[in-house]
């Protein structure tokens, strides 16, 4: 898979993970790819303790991978997605003073 079906995999698989993980609070989901090409998602919710606890959900890496491997990502990629998740909240704070 060359970088632009890849590219294409990952932004079709956003509105299905936003959509499935939205019950456990998240309201937006973006990729970039690191460095060496593989994705890394990043999840945003709306507090610090909703950012805890999807970080301690054992289901949310396994379905963001899921979402990926059928909308076309390769395997290798799948496998070596990284997940981000970070909150409004703490993001607010960074332009406090």
């Amino acid at each position: 898979m060359d970088d632009d079906a890849r590219r294409r995999a990952a932004d079709a698989a956003m509105l299905p993970i936003l959509a499935s993980l939205a019950p456990a609070g998240v309201t937006g989901v973006h990729w970039l790819p690191d460095t060496g090409g593989d994705p890394v998602v990043w999840v945003e919710v709306s507090t610090e303790a909703g950012r805890v606890a999807v970080e301690s959900y054992p289901w949310v890496l396994p379905q963001v991978q899921i979402v990926l491997s059928r909308l076309g990502l390769a395997p290798e990629k799948v496998l070596a997605l990284r997940l981000q998740v970070t909150s409004a909240e703490a993001q607010g704070r960074l332009f406090e003073e």
